[in-house]
């Protein structure tokens, strides 16, 4: 009884730490997609910007620098579409889309795939800007 006792305990804690473990590398790598989307404005706009920081506005930017403000804001109407408000009231809950739930699944998938690419493609181009940028500087110190 004790080995199937400690085989549970075991089994939690390693689960607990991979779940803090998970949770640790999401933060950062948030953190870090933050920081590079304001520098990614430094370069493009001359200025950094928090915007990075918050949740929906980092979406509108990855697509404002990367293409323009329309795109930007499709990526933001795209990601307000596939949500749900889910409100529970007297321990009944009530779930509420705008879209039908197939339907909000597909284009979810679709758009989580597109922000990959997207930011990928920002990471080139704030590379190959960078690249402009130094050789612009080395030519005008010659």
């Amino acid at each position: 009884m004790d080995i199937t006792n400690n085989i549970a305990d075991n089994s939690i804690n390693y689960s607990s730490e991979f779940l803090i473990f998970v949770l640790l590398l999401i933060i950062l790598i948030y953190i870090l997609q933050a920081i590079f989307l304001s520098r990614f404005n430094k370069l493009v706009n001359g200025h950094g910007t928090a915007m990075g920081f918050v949740p929906i506005a980092n979406i509108y930017l990855l697509g404002k620098l990367t293409f323009n403000r329309i795109i930007g804001w499709i990526l933001v109407v795209l990601m307000l579409l596939t949500g749900t408000l889910t409100i529970t009231i007297n321990g009944v809950e009530s779930h509420y889309r705008l879209l039908p739930k197939d339907i909000s699944v597909i284009v979810s998938r679709l758009l989580m795939i597109l922000i990959i690419v997207l930011f990928i493609y920002a990471i080139v181009k704030y590379i190959k800007m960078k690249r402009k940028k130094h050789n612009e500087n080395q030519n005008n110190n010659e």
